[in-house]
C-alpha cells in the first residue's frame, strides 16, 4: 500500500471515530474538551505527511505519451463550433434579408473560419421576385467570416 494511500486510510479512520465520539458524548464542558482534543489530533494526522513531502520534493512528471484524445468527443465539440458559426451566419444573411437563399459549410480552424462552401437554392431572377446577385452574397459572406472572396466556394 502506498504512503498515500495510508494517509488517506487514517485520515478516513479518524473522521469515523470522530463521528461515533460525537455521537456518544455527554452535553455540556466535557463534550467541549472532547472535540478540542479530536480536532487537534484531526489535524495532526493531517499535516504529519507535509515534512516528508518537503523534504523529498513532489514528483509531477507525467508520462505524456500514453495521452490519447477521444476521437468521438472531439468530433463532436468539432460539429457544435461548425453548428454555432452557421447558426450565426444564416441569423446575419437573415439580417441582409437573404434568408434561404443558400445553404453554407466551413472549415474551421480551432473557431476561425478558413472557407466557406456556398450551396445556392434560390438566386436568379424569378417571375414575382427580386433578382438575387450571387456576387453580392459571396461579398457579405467573405466579409461577415472575415476572409477573402477566393475563399468562399459556390456552386448550384
Amino acid at each position: 500500500m502506498s504512503a498515500f494511500a495510508a494517509w488517506g486510510l487514517t485520515v478516513l479512520g479518524l473522521a469515523i471515530v470522530t463521528t461515533v465520539a460525537e455521537m456518544l458524548l455527554p452535553q455540556g464542558k466535557t463534550r467541549k474538551v472532547i472535540r478540542s482534543v479530536f480536532a487537534t489530533v484531526a489535524v495532526l494526522v493531517i499535516i504529519t505527511p507535509i515534512p516528508k513531502l518537503l523534504k523529498s520534493g513532489v514528483d509531477f512528471d507525467f508520462d505524456y505519451e500514453n495521452i490519447e484524445t477521444d476521437d468521438k468527443y472531439m468530433e463532436y465539440i468539432s460539429g457544435i463550433k461548425r453548428d454555432l458559426v452557421l447558426d450565426t451566419a444564416y441569423k446575419y444573411l437573415k439580417e441582409k434579408g437573404l434568408e434561404g437563399v443558400c445553404k453554407l459549410d466551413v472549415q474551421l480552424d480551432g473557431w476561425s473560419v478558413k472557407s466557406v462552401t456556398v450551396e445556392f437554392l434560390k438566386t436568379g431572377i424569378t417571375e414575382n421576385g427580386a433578382h438575387i446577385n450571387k456576387s453580392e452574397i459571396i461579398g457579405l459572406i467573405a466579409d461577415y467570416f472575415g476572409i477573402g472572396e477566393e475563399a468562399v466556394m459556390t456552386y448550384g
